[in-house]
This record gives structure tokens, sequence and C-alpha cells, in this order.
């Protein structure tokens, strides 16, 4: 169900994210609209981040700015290079460009979202994560980070909700299995069969298995009544 969001909430909510420049609402350039030169440094930084070579993207990254540096998807790519290198407070100015460029940038806002879950800063992030989801309704990932952002908050229901909703949009989603888990686990009582199961789901589609959870499972399946249905990971 999408969010309505009145003018007052949005005020609210862009000054929690850090928001405070009005977006132009200029639409970004075309790729054959943008200088050849700022196309190859792009296509160059993307194969650099692709292989992993985080410094190498950074550079052509601040190269291609440096020619044309009010460009939306740019300035979100470069961002995404910061966050991997840990530069997060660079990755948060470069975002908030980018929405002051495009205030319906999606992936600005989940960027802006995951940065400031990294940094604790909850308030931040639940507001950010909850723009990115009204922009982008059908993004799994968009709704596992709000999720984790109102468990964050104490919020189990919201947090069930979106953590659900992720799974629903992408049943191959491992993180969201496993967040989900933890989610059950850590109701009163835990709800260990729901638990046991997103957990598996999570271990099936490559999640790392931890052994806390395992632990966690294995108790509360043997402290149930002798006479409750019992289940446990293979």
């Amino acid at each position: 169900m999408r969010r309505a969001i009145t003018l007052g909430a949005l005020v609210i909510i862009l000054g929690s994210c850090g928001q405070t420049t009005v977006a132009t609402g200029a639409p970004e350039a075309s790729p054959s609209e943008m200088p050849t030169e700022v196309l190859s440094l792009r296509k160059e930084a993307e194969r650099a981040f692709a292989a992993g070579s985080l410094n190498k993207a950074d550079s052509l990254y601040s190269s291609a700015l440096g020619i044309t540096p009010k460009i939306p998807s740019l300035l979100v790519s470069a961002a995404a290079v910061k966050t991997r290198l840990g530069k997060l407070e660079e990755s948060r100015k470069m975002l908030r460009e980018a929405l002051s460029l495009d205030l319906d940038n999606a992936a600005a806002w989940k960027l802006l979202g995951m940065n400031a879950l990294e940094q604790k800063r909850d308030e931040e992030a639940f507001a950010c994560l909850a723009q990115a989801t009204l922009h982008d309704e059908s993004n799994p990932r968009a709704h596992n980070y709000l999720g984790m952002a109102a468990g964050r908050k104490g919020w189990g229901e919201a947090s069930e909700q979106e953590l659900r909703r992720a799974v629903e949009l992408d049943p191959n989603y491992a993180d969201a299995n496993f967040n989900l888990a933890v989610l059950y686990l850590g109701r009163t009582p835990p709800l260990i069969e729901l638990a046991r199961r997103h957990y598996q789901r999570a271990l099936d589609l490559g999640a790392q298995r931890d052994p806390a959870i395992e632990t966690l499972i294995a108790k509360a399946v043997a402290s149930q009544p002798s006479d409750s249905p019992k289940s446990s990971l293979p």
C-alpha cells in the first residue's frame, strides 16, 4: 500500500534526512546528450566497480562529475562507490546533491537511508527509506532496509510488514528471509516455526549459517512442551 504524504509530513521527512534544498525538477540529460568523455568515464567506472576496483571507480566518477556535476544518476553511482569505501559522509553529501536536483530519485533516498542505518541514525534512516519505497514501491531492497529501520525503532508490526513485502517482491532475497527469522525469534514468545522456515530459506539462498541463531532455535525447540510439534534444522 502506497503511503500518502502531506506537505507538512514531507517537510518533516526532508528535515530528518538532512535534505533542505528545493529540487529543481529539471529533467536529467539522456545518455545521448551527455558529453562523450563523460559517457566513456562512466562506463569505465562501472566496469571498475563491477571488478571490485573501488578506488579506480571512485577516481573515474570524480573525473566525470568534474565535467558534468549536476547529473543525479551519476551522483548516486559515485555515492555508491563512496559508501563501499566507507566514506559515508562524502556519500551523504553527494546523495543530498542528487536529491536537490531530483527529489523523486528513489535510488538516492535508498542509499541515503542505508548509510544512515550504518551510522545508527535511525530516525533519518527510517524517513529516507520511507521515501525510497514511496518512489519505488516495487523495490525489495528498499522494503528490506525500511523493515530493518522500523525494527531499530521497536516497531515490530511495521518491520514485519516491510520485510514480508520484500520477500513477496523477491522470494529469492536471502537477506530479507534472514531478517524475518531474526524478527520472529525476537517475539515474545518466539515464533519458532516461522523463524526456522525463513532461516532455512535464507540458507538455501546462499546466506551464511549463524551459530547464534541456530542455538536460539534449538533452545526454543527444546523448551517446547513435549506434546508440541518440534522441528529442527537439517
